[in-house]
């Protein structure tokens, strides 16, 4: 059961991190854009504390703070694949004059097929979506109807498809098969700008209609 959800927004790019407060204070964040760690951690007081990391994919932009996270709390990353250079994009935050993340380890990945977690008390539906990155995953919060997409869906738009892995057939089919089918009031949770529903996509999203 939920008891809070808090979103912070930082980084070059405005990336969205989110800490997820369970009933009896455990914590589950959802990506780790830069300075996230230091805003996460001011936010535990009492029993709190971050015992998960669930990563919606490894562009640098959602992980730059994914190892000082997990040095700083001991929490688990749970990923669509392991830590891999290649999927961080990490030649590109370089070109554009950004650091390099610093790598980390992922204690868990995903399996092919969707699962259900339970983690920090809730149980957690783990979606495969990719198109915007190989590894993405859409994590789904089902007691509470919550949706957290990160790349694959914004309010208004979906995620590029020209990096690498990238493939906008299959990131359409990725969003009608396992997002737009939750309940039409489901909240959705993207990587970057506001959040939305599931049914305000289903009416008014442009791009997921092609």
């Amino acid at each position: 059961m939920v008891s809070e959800l808090m979103q912070y927004s930082g980084g070059a790019l405005e990336c969205n991190g989110y800490l997820v407060v369970g009933a009896h204070g455990e914590c589950v964040a959802v990506d780790a854009p830069d300075g996230f760690a230091e805003w996460a951690l001011a936010q535990l007081s009492g029993a709190r504390r971050i015992t998960h990391l669930l990563l919606t994919h490894q562009h640098f932009d959602h992980i730059q703070d994914a190892a000082s996270l997990q040095r700083a709390t001991g929490c688990l990353v749970h990923a669509g694949a392991a830590y891999d250079p290649s999927l961080t994009l990490a030649q590109n935050a370089l070109a554009w004059g950004l650091p390099e993340p610093e790598s980390f380890v992922v204690d868990a990945v995903v399996p092919a097929q969707d699962v259900t977690l339970t983690l920090a008390g809730m149980p957690w539906r783990a979606l495969h979506v990719p198109g915007h990155a190989p590894d993405s995953l859409a994590w789904y919060a089902t007691e509470c109807g919550e949706v957290f997409t990160g790349d694959a869906l914004f309010a208004g738009s979906v995620g590029r498809t020209d990096f690498p892995g990238g493939n906008a057939q299959t990131l359409q089919e990725s969003i009608r098969r396992k997002i737009l089918t939750l309940d039409p009031h489901t909240a959705v949770h993207p990587g970057h700008g506001p959040g939305t529903s599931v049914g305000e996509e289903l009416l008014n999203n442009p791009f997921v209609h092609l």
